[in-house]
């Protein structure tokens, strides 16, 4: 495998082995909305959401509709269905691609059937309730209105009804009580729903916390986003559900060099060399998406052993002390994310260590990143008709 300035391999396999344990959790009767947003968080989201829908998920989640649309000019046929607000300006294009928006208030009701009566189709929509997140999603209260509306108007059809949980990756009995009253909250809007005679086709709350942390899956759908890409914040070791990172960050050592005990290393000289040692300068930086606030705190994998982060992280370089590693050169391969040999470094260690979240890291992934796709099974996609849609992106087999 061609070696870049610096890389992101992205497992298409360890993905595809994360929605078949989801879905296997969640258990029969209930389907899986993969969430692509962001990017694929970082990850591509083109061959992410091919890759997903292959090994079962049945939806794409997407953020807004200008990421719908570009899964469509990729080529993604299946179910998209944008989980965010939809611009007033954008509607034309959702309904002319088949694509499916959320609904949060009524006044957006109008627009998209309006829209879709232009264009002589029946447009399906989800309706959200916000029960305790308090950001995007209809009041309670105005639940039965707004479905009303949609399910009078011949060009809407409302196939699904949805929350979001706001505490669902806690674990402490707080959260816990927050999400229970959430879904209560969500049961009731549905059980009015049905007493009037709407019953949506789908129904979904539980994002990965809610999909792995509850004892029960509420609803009929999921939508893993964190738990897709083999991110775990604790909670999935804790209820035994084994999911794969997807994802790894790679360089190379791009400059090497001896320095004297006393040596003052990078911006603001903020890092002092205790004895003579061997610095490496690695082409990744803050554009790229390393953090700067691991600066002097991060480390790196070279040969299969720690290199500390020494200096300020910049933004087109980092240095690593590789003096305790014996061999280093120019060339070499470098771990920032991801395992060599027997050490693992994680998204989970490098966002505690900022405090921050993970998907902070993966999704500031710079544009320079070149992501790279591996997989065993050339099924996993028709690599030639997403290579164009994850642009300046490899395809290859597994590295050996």
């Amino acid at each position: 495998m061609k070696k870049h300035r610096v890389w992101a391999e992205i497992d298409l396999d360890a993905l595809a082995t994360n929605v078949r344990t989801l879905r296997q959790h969640a258990g029969p009767g209930v389907n899986v909305l993969a969430v692509v947003k962001a990017d694929g968080y970082g990850h591509g989201a083109a061959p992410c959401a091919r890759v997903a829908i292959e090994a079962g998920a049945s939806m794409v989640g997407v953020g807004d509709s200008t990421e719908a649309l570009e899964l469509r000019e990729a080529g993604i046929l299946a179910p998209i269905l944008v989980l965010g607000a939809v611009i007033e300006e954008e509607i034309g294009w959702v309904v002319s691609y088949d694509i499916t928006p959320t609904i949060h208030s009524a006044g957006m009701v109008p627009r998209i059937a309006e829209e879709a009566r232009r264009q002589g189709k029946r447009q399906k929509v989800h309706l959200k309730i916000d029960t305790g997140m308090g950001r995007l999603g209809a009041s309670a209260v105005r639940a039965l209105e707004i479905a009303q509306r949609i399910v009078s108007d011949p060009n809407l059809e409302l196939e699904g009804l949805s929350t979001h949980f706001s505490s669902s990756y806690g674990t402490d009995p707080h959260s816990i009580e927050a999400t229970r009253e959430q879904v209560a909250r969500f049961d009731a809007v549905a059980a009015q729903l049905a007493a009037a005679g709407i019953r949506p086709e789908l129904m979904h709350l539980a994002n990965s916390g809610g999909a792995i942390g509850l004892s029960r899956i509420p609803g009929n759908m999921i939508r893993p986003g964190i738990a897709l890409y083999g991110i775990d914040p604790g909670l999935f070791r804790i209820h035994d559900v084994a999911v794969k990172p997807v994802l790894s960050l790679r360089s190379q050592v791009a400059f090497l060099k001896g320095v004297r005990a006393g040596t003052t290393i990078g911006y603001g000289r903020t890092h002092l060399t205790r004895k003579k040692t061997h610095i490496a300068t690695l082409p990744v930086g803050y554009n790229d998406g390393y953090p700067y606030m691991l600066s002097n705190r991060g480390c790196v994998l070279i040969r299969g052993e720690i290199a500390p982060v020494v200096g300020t992280v910049t933004m087109d370089y980092l240095t690593v002390d590789v003096g305790n590693i014996p061999g280093v050169q120019v060339g070499d391969e470098v771990v920032l994310l991801g395992r060599q040999g027997a050490h693992e470094i994680k998204v989970m260690h490098l966002a505690e260590l900022i405090g921050t979240i993970p998907l902070e890291i993966t999704c500031g992934l710079g544009k320079r990143v070149r992501r790279v796709y591996v997989s065993e099974n050339r099924q996993h996609s028709k690599w030639h008709r997403f290579r164009e849609a994850a642009a300046e992106a490899t395809v290859t087999g597994r590295p050996e």
